[in-house]
């Protein structure tokens, strides 16, 4: 990401995510995030559609599976 731009929180986000992230980066965030996952064409099309999203709300799920992946299964 570039520098001054929001970043994907690392912890439990309390309060929206402030700033701008443009679309083409937004998928790059979204595709970093879900890197080794096998993906359908359907996968990859809601995907598009959610880098369509606002930048916070992108951000917060991103989060979410970024945490995911780093607590590894459920216990």
């Amino acid at each position: 990401m570039s520098a001054g731009r929001p970043a994907v929180p690392a912890g439990p986000v309390q309060v929206a995510p402030a700033g701008f992230v443009p679309r083409a980066e937004q998928e790059q965030i979204l595709e970093a995030a879900l890197a080794g996952i096998e993906l359908g064409g359907h996968d990859r099309r809601i995907a598009a559609w959610m880098a369509n999203w606002d930048t916070s709300t992108l951000l917060t799920v991103v989060s979410w599976i970024v945490r995911a992946r780093a607590a590894g299964p459920a216990r």
